[in-house]
């Protein structure tokens, strides 16, 4: 997940956005509210899917329970005024119908530079986005990568969660999109000693698991009826005694550089290869001290109520150990596939998953399992498998929480171009499959992109966000009026305090806007 910014911390021929000759100050704030007012806005909202994980420290709101996104400025107006919306479903923005069947993206007219930069001048010149030094902003053809604007694009600035674009791409080189998690119970030392083997899947349901979700699609009951099955066609009887294995992908739970507050206060979980969906950390909601501890609680529960004799006290911790090298299987399940799972990871831009799911990945390349082990293998094969050159870039974990993370936002655009461009089709699957979030309807962006100004971009722009105490920042995709892909990346790391953060996102969901309705 990514943080809120109220945390105590957390080729082609370029051309330049010009300067305007007057510089937007800024006015009174759209969101003038109280700082404690303020605070409860940005701790609000819910998963905005059943088994959804919510947004986390640099993303506040992943959803929404009820925000309106105004009507577009160019819809029709009715003499009868609209009843208020009773249900969330009546509140959702809606789209606006296309005049025209949308075609392919690469037919649409290429917008030019100077027309470009003219059009999203005025919102880069927002001074809620800080320093002029220090607004990095690049524009790109999707379908070539041809550089259409750029501002500070090479200049090394702190990403916060757009730095997940980056680990997504180095996760699908070492975890192909269609591979899926397995979570095993085998047979202990003695016949009524079960194991219950982690395999990778963080999302396990705690009673039935539904198919047709990416959370959950395992339960804990599932395996727990498989395994009373096997138990009784075994002819065991007495009671059985549950333990764990959690050798795959050991590594620590909590990254050396994330700070206590970050997990005790909910803003991330812990890095862990087996646990519950309803144990994903929420903002002042966090994960629970042993989250694989929680599973085999689960487990044991839904064996006593498939009729299995069960040893040991109810809430007691099981015993960890390494289940014996050929065990037989008593049970097995699967998770969602690597594409669904890390698209989630994205959308809701929770970094406890986005850990796992890099750690998994670079142990399947033979790395250990480290932060700077990991962080190295991110590096290295965005460099080598996308051609992204990252000269003085600096990655200090996967998820963007950490201190010290420095990537200039044409790195960012490069992978997305990447993603957009056809020559990375595990890539691509991720994206496509909900990793960008949609503006004003999806994951972090549910409660973006809400103003009458914003309106051209709902149900068109798809970006991941980023925010850490005095750092918004936004990059994914929008298709412009003339029906061209454009990618972008954009990042403002020294914007102002309280309020000024939401006038700040609300600034890049204006370029992004603009971008929407550009016929130029």
């Amino acid at each position: 997940m990514s943080p809120i910014p109220v945390d105590p911390r957390k080729g082609g021929q370029r051309s330049v956005v010009p300067e305007p000759a007057r510089r937007r100050r800024p006015g009174p704030s759209r969101y003038a509210v109280a700082p404690v007012c303020l605070l409860i806005l940005l701790l609000a909202g819910s998963p905005g899917a059943a088994g959804a994980a919510p947004a986390g420290p640099h993303d506040a709101g992943a959803t929404s329970t009820g925000a309106t996104v105004p009507t577009p400025d160019d819809a029709a107006v009715t003499t009868d005024a609209p009843a208020a919306p009773t249900t969330q479903a009546e509140a959702r923005p809606r789209i606006r119908g296309l005049a025209t069947p949308l075609g392919q993206v690469a037919d649409g007219v290429l917008p030019t530079r100077d027309s470009l930069s003219a059009a999203v001048s005025d919102e880069l010149a927002s001074d809620w986005l800080g320093p002029e030094d220090r607004r990095a902003v690049t524009i790109r053809d999707a379908m070539t990568g041809e550089h259409l604007a750029d501002r500070n694009a090479d200049l090394l600035v702190t990403p916060a969660s757009t730095t997940k674009i980056l680990a997504a791409a180095a996760v699908v080189q070492g975890l192909p999109p269609g591979r899926t998690f397995t979570t095993r119970v085998v047979a202990g030392t003695t016949p009524q000693d079960v194991v219950l083997v982690a395999g990778g899947d963080m999302l396990l349901a705690r009673g039935e698991g539904d198919p047709e979700q990416v959370a959950g699609r395992l339960g804990a009951a599932d395996l727990a009826a498989r395994t009373a099955r096997s138990l009784q066609d075994q002819g065991v009887t007495g009671p059985v005694t549950v333990h764990l294995d959690l050798d795959h992908v050991a590594g620590p739970d909590v990254l050396d550089s994330w700070t206590d507050f970050w997990v005790s206060e909910g803003y991330t979980g812990r890095v862990v290869q087996l646990g519950l969906a309803e144990d994903i950390a929420l903002p002042q909601a966090p994960s629970p001290a042993d989250p694989p501890q929680e599973v085999a609680r689960a487990f044991r529960d839904a064996l006593v109520r498939a009729g299995v004799e069960v040893s040991g006290e109810e809430e007691a911790d099981v015993e960890v150990v390494s289940a014996v090298e050929g065990a037989a299987e008593l049970a097995s399940g699967e998770s969602a596939p690597v594409r669904d799972v890390l698209a989630l990871a994205l959308a809701t831009s929770d970094n406890a998953m986005v850990e796992q799911l890099a750690r998994q990945a670079a142990a399947e390349e033979g790395v250990a399992t480290d932060r700077a082990s990991v962080t190295g293998w991110i590096r290295d094969t965005v460099q080598e498998a996308y051609g992204v050159d990252l000269t003085g870039a600096e990655i200090a974990d996967a998820s963007g929480l950490s201190d010290g993370t420095r990537i200039p936002v044409s790195a960012v655009a490069d992978v997305l171009v990447a993603g957009a461009d056809g020559q990375h089709p595990a890539l691509q699957e991720v994206l496509a499959a909900g990793g960008l979030p949609i503006a004003g309807y999806t994951g972090t962006l549910a409660t973006r992109f809400h103003l009458p100004v914003h309106a051209a971009g709902v149900g068109n722009a798809r970006a991941k966000t980023g925010s850490l105490p005095n750092v918004t920042s936004l990059a994914g995709t929008v298709v412009t009026a003339e029906g061209r892909l454009l990618v972008f990346a954009m990042t403002a790391d020294r914007i102002g305090e309280d309020g000024a953060v939401l006038e700040a996102r609300s600034a890049l969901d204006e370029v992004v806007a603009q971008l929407a309705r550009c016929g130029c």
